[in-house]
């Protein structure tokens, strides 16, 4: 494992204005990656290193994918836009904290 990876692993980010944290790849919402948490919908996201100010700057979300949402995919997109209809970004910088 490399030196980044090993360093996004161990961290938490606290969402400010969604800046600097990768929507996928960072540990933000919940406490493992959305990659992990939501693997068919990142294997076909077209661009899978976008930050969370990106996807969340429009209605509806800025995320493209390269198949259609069907059955246990679509059931999963569902599930995440609930829950990111829970996050709002602000102003103030994003951060992150040592998981321990």
């Amino acid at each position: 494992m490399r030196v980044k990876d090993t360093f996004f692993h161990r961290v938490k980010f606290s969402v400010g204005d969604g800046s600097t944290i990768r929507f996928w790849e960072d540990t933000w919402l919940g406490d493992r990656p959305l990659a992990l948490q939501y693997p068919s919908l990142y294997h076909i996201a077209q661009r899978k290193e976008e930050y969370v100010a990106t996807v969340m700057q429009t209605v509806p979300l800025n995320i493209q994918f390269r198949r259609s949402l069907v059955g246990e995919r679509w059931t999963s997109w569902l599930h995440l836009v609930r829950r990111l209809m829970e996050v709002h970004l602000s102003d103030g910088e994003d951060s992150f904290r040592w998981k321990l």
